[in-house]
């Protein structure tokens, strides 16, 4: 049953040893311990049938075999002291005598006397195998390898390991069992396909695609006649894709197809090009090789795919310079945006459609001004200077007159928190939204006015917005309060248009008009709410109706712009279309005209390019609106959604 531990007798075993090894050692050392408790550690010099030999301290010994034990080693720093040795032999012995748990102590004391004990490694990750626990004995093979990879050959044993691991769904301990082969054995034979098969389990199996791409990247290049080749070359199109490094899936992909021109791939190869092109804003190739694919498939599921493509081709998609994907806030500031992220600002130049030019100095400066880099929570500006709001660093504000940075912090200027959830100004004051209240700031004067845990104030306040005779606040809930700025009093505020239930997303101001995002889980559905300034004639418009994820109702934010070059009316009224509403939710991006009761457009986001993206933030400058979501920034003409509908 133990025949990974049986021996043969001591004289045998030496004999056997002595042979063998004055025929296939050159530079060996050995460690003899005699009957008399000597121990000796020398170069092994050769045998005899009786005798053996080492080099000890520059001199030639001769020993008989009967009556002394050698023990050859490859590293003379790791060799073992007699009371290791002893631990490791009283192992060998329990384990003739099938008594394995005992045998483990044996072992284990061995290594307390000896850490790098290779044998005693060894025994243990072998019975560590026996008992199931994989993980261990891994452990035991891998300090086996580090310390000799020469001493055992333990290819088949962890290939064993590793195939049971498949077989059984045990990716994690598969993938370890493999890479060990792979790191400690690399001209093995087996190294070529393993490497492949390797990476497909880190790809497919455990979605650790940062590993899968580095060990699928290193086989391509050294076996590159593989059968598994071609699968591999796709799925690292996919992963650099993936990751961000469009160039490099781009040359991927166009390779794969020169390498593999009848693949049955090639149509799914051609989309994801499709797409990387779409990424990288060469919107002509994008639909030029989406439109190829169309003209020459049959095949349902991929001509709808390439539609989609198409249709996603009216938007721009940005990623490049941002320090997080994951976009919070975006304010405009004339030709840039300031770009709120949980890793820091960024500041990109737009100067026209399609530029994105990243501006890293007064980033860098805002980035770099606490003692870690600034969750961003919220953003304002004006012609002076940028104030960003982090969660838990207070508030950093950039003077642009003087480049200066300064940072805000608790109850020494004035907040009661360090967590800023919005902040919004005009020119003559700034309000700071906090979780327990609002701050007020004369800019002429830098008087600081908080009103905390003030009735009717609410404490969870999440958005504010400012109007020339009026501030509103509003909660997560339903509660909204309105500061007059005239007599400077607070009062609650209720709509009967609002429905009940409803919580609020975001509170904004366009043109004459006071609009909030909201959502309803009562009844699944979100929308808007528009009054004017004083709050008559408020009306409720639903968006996104019947969905019950939560997800998918709260994110959704309103912007708007006043476009006074719009023609007026013959009886020299506004044109109705003056006012316009922009609304961005998970779905979809809408233009509304407000006092036209009508939708001027609808745009579903380029989801073949961004999966299961989240709407966090919209602004509109110069009629072209740049969304956040959780992947980057989305960017589209007012004109691109018209012509769509039409």
């Amino acid at each position: 049953m133990y025949n990974y531990y049986s021996r043969i007798s001591l004289v045998c075993f030496m004999f056997f040893i002595a042979i063998f090894t004055s025929s296939s050692y050159g530079e060996q050392f050995v460690i003899v311990d005699r009957d008399n408790g000597d121990r000796l550690t020398g170069r092994w010099i050769g045998s005899s049938q009786t005798h053996f030999e080492i080099k000890y301290n520059e001199e030639i010994l001769r020993f008989p075999l009967e009556g002394n034990t050698i023990h050859f080693i490859s590293d003379v720093d790791n060799a073992p002291d007699q009371k290791a040795t002893k631990h490791y032999q009283r192992g060998l012995d329990l384990l003739d005598i099938d008594l394995p748990e005992l045998a483990k102590r044996q072992f284990e004391a061995a290594l307390e006397e000896a850490p790098k004990y290779v044998e005693a490694h060894y025994q243990l990750g072998l019975l560590h195998q026996r008992d199931g626990d994989i993980d261990k004995a891994l452990a035991r093979f891998r300090s086996v390898l580090l310390i000799d990879t020469t001493k055992f050959d333990l290819v088949p044993l962890l290939q064993e390991i590793g195939d049971s691991a498949v077989v059984q769904e045990e990716y994690t301990q598969a993938v370890n069992a493999y890479q060990l082969i792979i790191k400690h054995y690399p001209d093995h034979r087996i190294v070529s396909s393993l490497s492949y098969q390797t990476g497909f389990i880190l790809v497919e199996n455990l979605k650790e695609n940062t590993a899968a791409l580095d060990l699928l990247h290193n086989a391509v290049q050294q076996y590159p006649n593989s059968p598994e080749h071609e699968k591999a070359v796709y799925l690292i199109g996919g992963l650099q894709s993936e990751s961000g490094d469009l160039e490099a899936a781009k040359n991927t992909f166009q390779q794969f197809l020169r390498l593999y021109p009848e693949s049955d791939r090639v149509e799914d190869v051609l989309l994801s090009l499709a797409i990387v092109y779409l990424q990288l804003r060469d919107k002509d190739r994008a639909v030029q090789t989406a439109n190829f694919v169309q003209q020459n498939t049959d095949d349902t599921s991929i001509i709808a795919q390439a539609k989609d493509i198409v249709s996603a081709s009216v938007w721009n998609i940005y990623t490049d310079g941002l320090p997080d994907l994951n976009i919070q806030t975006i304010v405009a500031d004339r030709d840039s945006l300031w770009i709120g992220t949980p890793k820091g600002v960024a500041q990109i130049e737009t100067g026209g459609a399609g530029n994105w030019i990243v501006n890293e100095g007064v980033a860098w400066m805002i980035n770099t001004h606490t003692d870690s880099v600034p969750d961003i929570q919220a953003i304002a500006v004006n012609e002076s200077g940028v104030w960003v709001g982090t969660r838990n660093q207070g508030i950093i504000h950039y003077n642009k007159n003087t480049n200066e940075v300064q940072n805000y912090i608790r109850n020494h200027d004035g907040l009661p928190i360090t967590w800023v959830r919005d902040i919004k100004l005009d020119d003559k004051e700034i309000w700071y939204v906090t979780d327990v209240g609002v701050l007020r700031e004369i800019i002429s004067t830098g008087q600081r006015y908080p009103y905390y845990r003030n009735d009717p104030v609410p404490e969870d306040i999440y958005s504010i917005a400012l109007t020339p005779a009026s501030v509103w606040v509003g909660t997560t809930g339903n509660d909204i309060a309105v500061f007059d700025r005239e007599i400077e009093l607070w009062k609650p505020q209720s709509f009967l248009d609002l429905p009940q239930d409803s919580n609020i997303v975001g509170f904004y101001v366009v043109g004459e008009k006071m609009v909030l995002s909201m959502y309803n889980l009562e009844e699944n559905f979100n929308g808007f709410f528009y009054a004017n300034w004083d709050g008559t004639e408020g009306k409720s418009t639903a968006i996104n109706e019947g969905t019950e994820k939560k997800n998918r109702l709260e994110n959704i934010f309103v912007t708007g712009v006043v476009d006074n070059g719009q023609v007026p009316l013959e009886n020299g009224e506004p044109n109705p279309k003056s006012l316009m509403l922009w609304i961005a939710e998970n779905e979809n991006v809408n233009i509304y005209f407000p006092y036209m009761d009508e939708f001027g457009g609808v745009v579903g986001y380029p989801k073949i390019a961004m999966e299961d993206i989240a709407i966090q933030c919209i602004v509109v400058n110069k009629n072209r609106a740049w969304i956040g979501t959780s992947k980057g920034i989305l960017t589209i003409d007012k004109n691109d959604i018209q012509q769509t509908n039409q």
